[in-house]
């Protein structure tokens, strides 16, 4: 995926500033129709090597019920006890996830900073 946008360098370099900015653990970036990883920061290593691929899969799933019942996905977040995931539309073409694991952060502080990246990225012409 990363030979079809020439600018992926560009986009992994402000992933990691977002995501050291806001501490978080993970951020990717997907395609919206394929849901293929674009781009990524971690932070935290894991030991589940193929997650990209099962997190894209559940999601595209996810994407295909929506669609069965003629709703649009704009936006999930998965939240237990260990860690938070938000998904969300954040170009006209791209995805978001925001990975944290900090309980004490709260939905609306992370809402907040992926609305303000987008407009930093828009700003920077990386969509």
């Amino acid at each position: 995926m990363s030979l079809l946008i020439p600018n992926v360098a560009e986009l992994k370099r402000k992933l990691r500033k977002f995501a050291d900015t806001i501490g978080a653990d993970e951020v990717l970036l997907f395609e919206k129709a394929t849901f293929l990883v674009v781009a990524d920061h971690v932070r935290k290593e894991h030991s589940e090597k193929h997650r990209f691929e099962k997190i894209s899969n559940i999601i595209k799933q996810f994407k295909l019920s929506c669609n069965k019942m003629q709703s649009f996905f704009k936006s999930i977040e998965v939240r237990n006890s260990t860690f938070s995931a938000h998904i969300e539309l954040f170009t006209s073409n791209m995805y978001i996830m925001v990975v944290m694991s900090d309980p004490q952060v709260c939905s609306a502080a992370i809402q907040l900073n992926i609305n303000n990246a987008k407009q930093y990225f828009r700003e920077q012409d990386v969509s």
